[in-house]
């Protein structure tokens, strides 16, 4: 299903990592094929990871409570 995944990185506006590595391939790539396509990255964890200076925006926390704060904010 890569080409499906690259034609929606391509069109999306917004790209959000919940709670990963980001270090297992293809996925991992994702952050940057979205960049590419000039979509906001943000990447919500509760730690910093080995990808996290890929995406423009950080939210620390679980995801339990960032993901509620995040979908307000984007819906606001």
């Amino acid at each position: 299903h890569m080409d499906e995944i690259q034609d929606a990185l391509a069109r999306a506006g917004i790209f959000i990592s919940i709670g990963t590595s980001g270090q297992v391939f293809p996925a991992a790539a994702f952050v940057h094929m979205a960049a590419q396509a000039g979509a906001r990255t943000i990447e919500v964890n509760v730690c910093s990871t080995t990808a996290s200076d890929s995406f423009q925006e950080h939210r620390s926390g679980p995801a339990s409570t960032e993901v509620v704060k995040l979908v307000a904010e984007l819906l606001a």
